[in-house]
């Protein structure tokens, strides 16, 4: 349970879920990230570091470039999924707000 409280951990701040909303749609640059983001390039990198620490993101060396892409496309799986369970929670909790009044 404590690997998998750590790892959720990693899911748990809203501008390393940015970074990865912009690895979406494949692998980028930092400055992609940068731009898609609208974050600064040292917290991009800052994120993308603990992402790769983790096991989340992996890290490819292109020339001059290094180019950041998710390991398992099953993050975002659980990401969209996490994202539901919010919502539908969000909306059992307003009906219930105005079945009360």
């Amino acid at each position: 349970m404590e690997a998998l409280a750590e790892y959720l951990k990693v899911f748990s701040e809203p501008n390393r879920l940015a970074v990865l909303e912009a690895l979406r749609d494949g692998p980028l640059n930092v400055s992609a990230v940068v731009d898609k983001t609208g974050l600064s390039q040292a917290l991009v990198s800052k994120h993308l570091k603990l992402l790769t620490i983790a096991g989340v993101v992996l890290r490819r060396p292109e020339g001059s470039l290094v180019f950041y892409d998710v390991s398992d496309e099953r993050v975002f799986q659980l990401l969209d999924r996490a994202d539901a369970l919010l919502m539908a929670t969000r909306r059992q909790q307003l009906d219930a707000l105005v079945a009360a009044l």
